[in-house]
Order: C-alpha cells, then sequence, then structure tokens
C-alpha cells in the first residue's frame, strides 16, 4: 500500500490566487472599506490537463490486476504515473480555477490600511502602505501604494480520479508583494496597473492509500518517490479600473500570471509551470 501525494482531477471548487482590487490608494484614516468580488483563472495548461487527467482516469480503471497473493486490486506504477502527475499539476497550477471573496480594509493611520478577505476556500490578510499620491479621497490624481500579505487556499476535497480510489485534499500558503500606481479622475473614475510576486508553500495530502506493485519490491517501496511539499513562485501583472461617485465604485482588472514550479510524482520530474489569465470584476464602499 502506498499514499499518493496527487489530487484528484476534474471536480469544482480550485481556489485561484487572490485578485489584487487596489486602485493605488490605501483606505483614508478611521475609514473602512468593504467590497465583493469574484475572478475566474484560465490557466495555457488548463485544455492538456483536463484532457490528460479524463481519458487516464478511464484507463487505469481498466488496468487494475489483481495484488500479489491474490487479494484485492492493485495497478503497476507505470499505470499510475501518468494519472498521478496531472493530479499534481491541476491540484497546484489550479488551470481551471475562482477566486470569490468579501473583503473588509481599515485605515489605521495616514497613508496606511490593513486588510482581511475571506471566500470559499480561500482566506487573506494584508497591510497596505501609500508610497506616494494625494491621500484624501477627493482629490484627484497619480497614487501608488505597497501592499504585503498572506493568503491561504484551501482546495478541500475534490472528488476522484476514479470512483472511491484517488481522493485529495491540498493547502496552499501564499505570500505575496504588490505594487499598485493609479490615476484617479474627480470623484468618479479611477484606472490603475501594477505588478506583484507571490511565493506558494504547498502541502498535499491523499487518502486513501493505492496498492501500486512495484518492480524493484520492497527496496522501491521505501523511497518517498512523491514530494508531499513543496513551493512555487508566481510573477504577474495587473491592469484594472473602476467607476462610481465618491464612496461606492464598480470595478474590473485583468490579472495574469506566470507560475513557475517543479515537483516530483512517483519517481518522475513534473513541470508545475503555467500561464494564466484571471478577468475579475468587483465591488466596493467606504463608509
Amino acid at each position: 500500500m502506498r499514499k499518493l501525494a496527487c489530487l484528484a482531477l476534474l471536480a469544482a471548487g480550485c481556489a485561484a490566487p487572490a485578485f489584487v482590487g487596489q486602485t493605488g490608494r490605501v483606505t483614508p484614516r478611521k475609514d473602512v472599506r468593504v467590497g465583493l468580488g469574484i475572478g475566474y483563472q484560465l490557466n495555457t495548461s488548463a485544455a492538456a490537463v483536463v484532457e490528460d487527467g479524463r481519458d487516464l482516469a478511464r484507463q487505469l480503471e481498466s488496468k487494475k490486476t489483481t495484488c500479489p497473493g491474490g487479494g484485492g486490486d492493485c495497478w503497476t506504477l507505470a499505470d499510475v504515473q501518468p494519472v498521478a502527475r496531472a493530479g499534481m499539476r491541476f491540484a497546484l497550477v489550479a488551470p481551471l480555477s475562482v477566486n470569490a471573496s468579501v473583503s473588509a480594509r481599515y485605515g489605521v493611520a495616514d497613508g496606511l490600511d490593513l486588510g482581511l478577505r475571506w471566500g470559499p476556500d480561500n482566506m487573506g490578510i494584508d497591510a497596505g502602505l501609500q508610497l506616494f499620491g494625494p491621500r484624501d479621497p477627493s482629490v484627484e490624481g497619480w497614487a501608488g501604494s505597497l501592499f504585503a500579505g498572506w493568503g491561504k487556499r484551501d482546495l478541500g476535497t475534490l472528488g476522484s480520479v476514479i470512483e472511491g480510489v484517488l481522493k485529495g485534499e491540498a493547502s496552499l500558503d501564499d505570500y505575496s508583494l504588490t505594487v499598485v500606481a493609479g490615476r484617479q479622475f474627480r470623484e468618479v473614475g479611477h484606472l490603475y496597473v501594477g505588478g506583484r510576486y507571490i511565493y506558494t508553500r504547498w502541502k498535499l495530502l491523499v487518502l486513501p492509500a493505492l496498492p501500486i506493485i512495484y518492480d524493484a519490491a520492497t527496496t522501491q517501496q521505501r523511497l518517498l518517490g512523491t514530494d508531499a511539499s513543496g513551493h512555487l513562485q508566481h510573477v504577474g501583472a495587473v491592469v484594472g479600473g473602476a467607476i462610481g461617485y465618491r464612496r461606492v465604485f464598480l470595478g474590473a482588472e485583468l490579472n495574469l500570471v506566470q507560475t513557475f514550479g517543479r515537483a516530483e510524482v512517483l519517481f518522475e520530474e513534473v513541470s508545475l509551470s503555467g500561464f494564466g489569465v484571471m478577468p475579475t470584476v468587483y465591488l466596493t464602499g467606504r463608509f
């Protein structure tokens, strides 16, 4: 018996990295800003991962064999590797994913605010420091801010690659730095651009164990063979705008994110890289 560190494929509920939703200005001192937003991410690896997972899962079910000794069902390492590889990529690169959250920010000082966000399978906190520009929300002009934060994405139980055989959970911790600069037009509009860096630590757990027949008997079984934890790096850009009046704004932005990473899956190195596009809409109100 062996536990596979990979996730089930083709299930909803994956959490994408958080969208930015910041115009370049922090929340004014003693003000509260609340928001609601949703973003959908499509990664360049999506088509290949979904197609591979669907086809391979069907093949895997048909390739099960009797375990040595005649008890129960087993699989060979060669048959399991492609499914495990596709599962790892699906779990960590999040080729088809969503990030929906509600948020609240409070201006703790002039040019400094703190934020909290929460949503299905994701949460986070961050601090914003305005680096330049007017801090009075009634004054138009250019402004720029730096945001540093931590977030957690929990992909939850994503179903199964093959019914009742391979089920999984995963958690990812994101540490992010984001710089945003934007132009306010009177009290009715914002345009902004920015860049971001995200460092992700991941852990994977899969239950139950999947019985595999190993070519090298007990020696090979003692090897780990699949990374149970690791890291990813994301570099991205954002462009967006918001329109409203004084305290209430409806915004839209586009996040572009390049992901870099590698992991060992059943004795084979797998690339976890991909390019993601995430359009987002959000609504904010300041009180």
